[in-house]
């Protein structure tokens, strides 16, 4: 684990000169997701969306623009390694992007002067670290394959398709919010945790493999 736990560390890093440029997107998203419903969730499911912005096309971007790929081979650095490890780094800022979100949750309740449900709010938390997650699972085998720049498509595609996605979302709860609240706060946590886990873990695998073949396959 420590192998990969320098990548990450690496991944983060090559993360900070970035951190200025997202701070826009950082700021829409969340206001996207408060206006339209006036309701504090909306903010989990935006910031884990948040991670496919700061995700795959800046990490995948960086490898290309210093030549990391020929650089992890130089330095000994096994593909399945990098592919691990890149796996990694995606989820982390998956989970730290949700995690903040959930934190935001009850101090938006606060000013919005509305209820807020610590049991809803985790529900939300696995849902949208499941559905974010299987976007990252269909995205990195393609960055894999292809490198940032030649999978400029996907990039480009698959994060507005998603915010677009979560803003009519959000704007159908406004209208029938209460009901789907009213079911969460009343669904076994376990039940759906299970659930979400199950799905999570078996596309996460099936996708790390074919990330595996692809990177394996690639002329660098």
């Amino acid at each position: 684990m420590r192998p990969i736990s320098r990548f990450v560390a690496l991944d983060l890093r090559s993360l900070r000169p970035y951190a200025k440029n997202l701070i826009v997107p950082f700021i829409i998203l969340f206001v996207a997701a408060v206006l339209p419903t006036r309701s504090p969730y909306g903010v989990v499911p935006a910031l884990a969306t948040f991670s496919l912005i700061i995700g795959p096309q800046y990490l995948f971007g960086n490898d290309e623009r210093g030549r990391l790929d020929t650089l992890y081979t130089t330095l000994g650095i096994s593909r399945r390694r990098v592919v691990t490890g890149r796996y990694a780094t995606t989820l982390l800022l998956l989970v730290i992007s949700t995690a903040i979100g959930l934190a935001l949750t009850p101090l938006l309740a606060i000013g919005l002067h509305t209820e807020f449900s610590w049991h809803i709010g985790a529900l939300l938390t696995i849902g949208s670290i499941t559905i974010i997650g299987l976007v990252f699972a269909a995205e990195l085998p393609f960055y894999f394959k292809l490198g940032a720049t030649r999978a400029r498509t996907v990039a480009i595609v698959v994060p507005p398709a998603v915010i677009v996605i979560a803003l009519l979302v959000g704007s159908a709860l406004s209208n029938d919010g209460a009901a789907l609240l009213a079911w969460l706060d009343h669904t076994s946590p376990a039940l759906i945790v299970l659930g979400a886990l199950a799905i999570t873990i078996a596309a996460g695998t099936a996708s790390h493999s074919a990330a595996n073949r692809l990177y394996e396959q690639r002329d660098l």
